[in-house]
């Protein structure tokens, strides 16, 4: 075998390999060392129907949900909204809009440090939200509750026992971030998070393979499809 045929046979390889090393090794890493959520004990919600919301905002969706009177989980200076938005993402990419191609890399093929958003709405969100698209359904106490539970369950907790310290304000965004858990990756982007936590509240139906925004709308149930703003 000559060695110019050797080199591309090395070239190959190497083309093979690589990128094979980057699809197989995160997912190794996550799973060997699992980040998961805890789920929380939150307080009993009065009996009645509150609205849950997913909103689609384009490439990332959140969480919200209407908030009894006896909670208090919106964000800082707004703990008591009528309505409090959670989602989930890279700490780089979604919270600190690092953009560089290195930083996208990462986003996408190496488990990244993720946050949690939680932002306070004082209004409900079928008159003001101006996503892609936002979907409602209406739930009970009892399953307002076990969403809640997985969604608080999501920020890191203080020694404590309450969130951990909420970073810096960010420009833009009208909430808070803050230390999750879990590791961000392609396959276990903020999308696949948004249907997970539906699914442990019986919201939607499993999480697998979902990864665009667009994505999600088939797996809700019970949920439909409301007007945003004219």
């Amino acid at each position: 075998m000559s060695a110019e045929r050797r080199r591309r046979l090395r070239w190959g390889l190497m083309l093979l390999v690589v990128p094979g090393l980057i699809l197989v090794l995160p997912p190794l890493v996550v799973a060997i060392s699992p980040d998961p959520p805890v789920p929380l004990v939150v307080p009993p919600a009065p009996a009645g129907t509150y609205r849950v919301y997913v909103a689609d905002w384009g490439y990332h969706t959140s969480i919200i949900l209407q908030q009894p009177l006896t909670w208090q989980l919106g964000s800082l200076g707004g703990e008591t909204a009528s309505f409090v938005e959670f989602a989930w993402g890279d700490r780089r990419f979604y919270m600190e809009s690092n953009y560089r191609p290195d930083a996208l890399f990462a986003t996408l093929f190496l488990p990244t440090e993720a946050v949690a958003y939680v932002a306070s709405w004082n209004n409900d969100p079928a008159r003001i939200a101006r996503g892609r698209a936002l979907y409602i359904r209406d739930v009970d106490a009892i399953v307002l509750a076990e969403l809640a539970s997985v969604l608080e369950g999501a920020i890191r907790r203080s020694a404590g026992g309450g969130r951990a310290a909420a970073f810096p304000a960010v420009g833009g965004y009208s909430g808070r971030f803050y230390p999750a858990h879990g590791r961000y990756l392609w396959f276990t982007d903020c999308n696949r998070w948004t249907v997970e936590r539906l699914v442990t509240a019986g919201l939607a139906r499993g999480g697998v393979g979902v990864i665009f925004s667009g994505q999600v709308a088939s797996h809700l149930i019970g949920f439909h499809r409301v007007n945003g703003p004219s």
